[in-house]
């Protein structure tokens, strides 16, 4: 499972939506569709500004289970 798939799941069992983010990052709504759907890549800020919306710390999502 790759990182923006992580995420996506994060955040359909903790109920927050891409709304959510946009509103919480700053990113635009695009950036963010984008990037959890897999076809842009996420910056490192991006990724460090979602993380932080999402109250998780930075390696939460590149953790290999």
């Amino acid at each position: 499972m790759d990182t923006a798939m992580r995420i996506r799941s994060y955040m359909r069992e903790t109920g927050r939506t891409q709304n959510y983010l946009c509103k919480r990052t700053g990113l635009s709504a695009s950036a963010i569709s984008l990037s959890l759907g897999g076809k842009r890549r996420l910056r490192l800020d991006e990724y460090c500004a979602i993380c932080n919306a999402l109250e998780v710390e930075p390696d939460f999502f590149l953790q290999i289970v």
